[in-house]
């Protein structure tokens, strides 16, 4: 499609955010497979398939961030754009773009490496198979390191993108129904000055009001595509903030904790619409962008 402008590279990056938490999900999937199949049969794997799963676990904390970060600046900046149009309707050009988002993504990846550091692989010896192999190392400082980490982008982020995206959509249709207003009232009165001007007894008046107060049609199909991105990741963002509260209510509810099994049922509920935020933009972008839709077409 080509990265002409801001708006085009910053879907870009949500779609390159979205692509790598579906992967990573997917790697999670097939090692929690892997886990159980080792445990169940009591087959042996060179590598340890729980140590490598809950890499990917981790993993996926600061890449549902980069999502959410995402996601909540193509909303605000659009927003921004329908409101006050003449001030920021170039504000955000590509090179502004690309700066921004990534500076989210580095900004994220730095506050999350603490989490990597205080873990690792290292050969042990498996004394039921008298044979030794790469397994999880966890230091006993990861637990303070990985509350702090993730009470800002596990707790916070998700709490935050969620206020922030509703925000955006409720001041970006306020806006949109009152720039409606203004270009019905104004064609109107147009209609009305021009009536008085040309109107003759028998005859009918030729004007016709080509004003409907509606935007373009590039930036209509926009901001529909906006708005149900949004209102998807806000859907799917809901159970993971359910999922934290009942961990700040319910102090038991916990991994390792007497409801370890309702805790990893509800957790893999959230994992689902997570990943279903992240898959469900390919068909979204193909509705309501025309020139991605012609391109996928040619290929």
């Amino acid at each position: 499609m080509g990265l002409h402008d801001g708006m085009t590279v910053s879907f870009l990056f949500l779609a390159i955010a979205d692509f790598n938490f579906a992967v990573v999900s997917l790697a999670l999937g097939v090692s929690g497979y892997v886990y159980v199949y080792e445990v169940q049969y009591g087959y042996w794997f060179p590598v340890e398939p729980y140590g490598v799963g809950l890499f990917f676990a981790n993993l996926l904390v600061p890449l549902s961030a980069v999502v959410a970060v995402n996601t909540s600046f193509i909303a605000v900046v659009r927003c921004i754009c329908v409101s006050l149009p003449l001030y920021f309707k170039h504000a955000f050009r590509r090179e502004t773009t690309v700066m921004l988002m990534s500076g989210f993504f580095l900004v994220i990846t730095a506050v999350d490496i603490p989490v990597f550091v205080y873990m690792g692989m290292v050969d042990k010896f498996d004394l039921a198979h008298n044979r030794s192999r790469p397994s999880l190392w966890v230091s006993s400082s990861r637990e303070n390191v990985k509350d702090i980490v993730w009470s800002l982008i596990a707790m916070a982020v998700p709490f935050a993108t969620q206020i922030i995206t509703i925000g955006s959509i409720i001041i970006m249709a306020r806006a949109l129904k009152n720039a409606q207003r203004f270009r019905m009232a104004s064609a109107n009165g147009e209609l009305n000055y021009r009536t008085k001007l040309v109107e003759k007894p028998g005859t009918k008046d030729k004007f016709s009001l080509k004003s409907s107060g509606k935007l373009s049609g590039r930036d209509r199909q926009i901001v529909k595509q906006i708005v149900v991105i949004s209102l998807v990741y806000i859907l799917c963002n809901t159970p993971k903030i359910m999922f934290i509260l009942a961990g700040v209510v319910v102090p038991e509810f916990a991994l390792g904790s007497p409801l370890n099994f309702l805790y990893l049922t509800v957790s893999n509920i959230r994992m689902i619409f997570e990943v279903i935020n992240s898959t469900i933009n390919l068909p979204i972008y193909y509705r309501y962008n025309s020139k991605f839709r012609s391109v996928c077409r040619i290929w």
